[in-house]
C-alpha cells in the first residue's frame, strides 16, 4: 500500500493522473494538446527557425547569480507541512488538507525548493541555466525535482536529450518515471518517444504507470494503446480499471462508448470505477455510431 501511495502521489501532483496532453472539453484523438500541469513548469521558448539568426541571450546578472546561488542551498530548504500551523496561515494548511491538484501543487511546490528552481531555469536558454536544469533532470535526489526537472527539459524539444528520459525511464523511483512519461508527451518527437512509452506499457512495475504509458500512446494514434487501455477494464485492480476508463474517455473510439455504459451496471465493487465510466461515457456520447447497439 505504501508503494501504490508515493505512486498516487505522482499521479497527483500532475493534476489527480491527468495525461498532460488531455484537454478540457474536448477530447478523442484529435484533441489539441493543453500545456502539462505537472509541478506547473512551463515549457521553454521554442528554438529559432532554420535560417533565422539567434538572437543574443540576455540575463539579469542579478537574477542568475541569484538563482544558481538558490540552486546550490536546496537541499537545506524546507517547509515542515506537519507543523504549518506554528508557520503559515491556517488557511494555507486547510487548503493543502483538501487534496485537490491545486492545493497538492502548492504544498509540493514550496515543500521541494528545486520544484520552482526548475521553473526559473526552464525560462530562460542561456546556456548556464540549461546545464543547470539537465543535472536537476538527471541526477537531482529529490523524486519530485527531479519529476519537474524532466518536465521542463521536455520543453526544449532537445533531441539530444533523449537519453535523459532513457535513464529516467528505468529509474527505481516510479515519480521520476512518471515525470519522463510526461516530459515525453511534450517533447515533440513522437517517432521516439512511441518505442519509449510502448516498452514501459508493457514492462513498467507498477501497474497504473503502464496504464499511463498506453494512454500517451492512444494520444499519439499508436493502436497498440487503445488495445492496452480497453485490457484494462477487466485488471483485478479497481485503480487500473478506473484509469483505463478515464483515459478511453479522452483518446477512445466511438464503440468503446457502448462498452462503457455496458459496464456500468455490472461494476459491483467500486464507485469510483463506476463514476469514471459514467464520464466517459459521456465524453465519447457525440463520437458513438449512430444506429449502433443501445
Amino acid at each position: 500500500m505504501k508503494k501504490h501511495s508515493v505512486v498516487l502521489a505522482a499521479l497527483l501532483v500532475s493534476g489527480c493522473a491527468e495525461l498532460p496532453v488531455s484537454g478540457g472539453t474536448t477530447s478523442g484523438p484529435d484533441a489539441p494538446a493543453p500545456a502539462s500541469p505537472a509541478a506547473a513548469v512551463p515549457a521553454a521558448p521554442p528554438a529559432a527557425r532554420p535560417g533565422a539568426a539567434a538572437e543574443p541571450v540576455k540575463v539579469d546578472p542579478l537574477i542568475s547569480s541569484t538563482l544558481l546561488a538558490a540552486l546550490e542551498r536546496k537541499d537545506d530548504q524546507r517547509v515542515d507541512w506537519s507543523e504549518c500551523n506554528r508557520s503559515l496561515p491556517p488557511v494555507v494548511c486547510e487548503i493543502v488538507k483538501v487534496g485537490s491538484p491545486i492545493g497538492y501543487a502548492l504544498k509540493n511546490r514550496y515543500l521541494n525548493l528545486g520544484v520552482p528552481i526548475a521553473e526559473g531555469l526552464a525560462r530562460n536558454e542561456d546556456p548556464v541555466f540549461r546545464e543547470q536544469l539537465v543535472t536537476l533532470a538527471r541526477w537531482d535526489s529529490n523524486p519530485e525535482v527531479r519529476s519537474a526537472a524532466l518536465v521542463a527539459v521536455a520543453g526544449f524539444g532537445d533531441v539530444s536529450h533523449l537519453a535523459i528520459f532513457r535513464e529516467a525511464l528505468v529509474h527505481l523511483n516510479a515519480a521520476v518515471r512518471f515525470g519522463a512519461m510526461e516530459g515525453l508527451l511534450m517533447w515533440g518527437h513522437p517517432e521516439m518517444t512511441l518505442p519509449l512509452l510502448a516498452a514501459a506499457s508493457e514492462r513498467d512495475n507498477e501497474p497504473i504507470l503502464r496504464v499511463y504509458a498506453a494512454a500517451g500512446l492512444a494520444k499519439l494514434a499508436d493502436p497498440r494503446g487503445l488495445a492496452k487501455l480497453r485490457a484494462g477494464l477487466d485488471n483485478p485492480s479497481w485503480l487500473v480499471k478506473a484509469m483505463a476508463a478515464r483515459y478511453l474517455g479522452e483518446y477512445g473510439a466511438s464503440e468503446d462508448y457502448f462498452t462503457l455504459v455496458s459496464r456500468i451496471g455490472r461494476e459491483q465493487d467500486n464507485d469510483f470505477v463506476v463514476a469514471e465510466y459514467c464520464v466517459s461515457a459521456l465524453k465519447l456520447f457525440g463520437r458513438k455510431k449512430k444506429g449502433g447497439a443501445p
